[in-house]
């Protein structure tokens, strides 16, 4: 049986999206990738920092990009062991809304070689201001 895994293409969560799914997706990527570059390792001192940059990032590119909804970004950084076979994360979320309106996407980055140590999971829910 193999191990789980954290999928490495993007989820969408709802029927509608204030912004298209290629622009949730390439605005994760850049955040992701401008923050944490090629040749950086995981260090956890520097965790908290990348999780804000990145939250920043993403969040400043949702409000340019769209009015009529207010974001939510959660960031999440996976350590893993670069001699392990495997790692394994789940995470869930529930909400109560709109589902007309409302919604969430979750993106998966992966921090490329494995001797980076790190990868990254985005949840990013809108709520619409009505």
């Amino acid at each position: 049986m193999a191990s789980p895994r954290v999928p490495e293409e993007s989820t969408k969560l709802s029927s509608n999206t204030p912004v298209s799914l290629s622009k949730l997706s390439d605005i994760c990527t850049e955040a992701c990738s401008d923050t944490i570059p090629p040749d950086t390792v995981y260090d956890h001192s520097r965790t908290s920092s990348w999780n804000e940059q990145i939250i920043h990032a993403v969040l400043k590119s949702l409000i340019g990009a769209c009015s009529t909804h207010k974001f939510i970004v959660y960031s999440t950084i996976i350590q893993h062991d670069i001699t392990a076979r495997s790692r394994g994360i789940h995470s869930t979320s529930g909400a109560y809304w709109n589902n007309e309106k409302d919604g969430m996407y979750n993106f998966s980055w992966n921090g490329g070689d494995k001797e980076r140590g790190l990868d990254m999971v985005l949840s990013i829910a809108w709520i619409a201001k009505e």
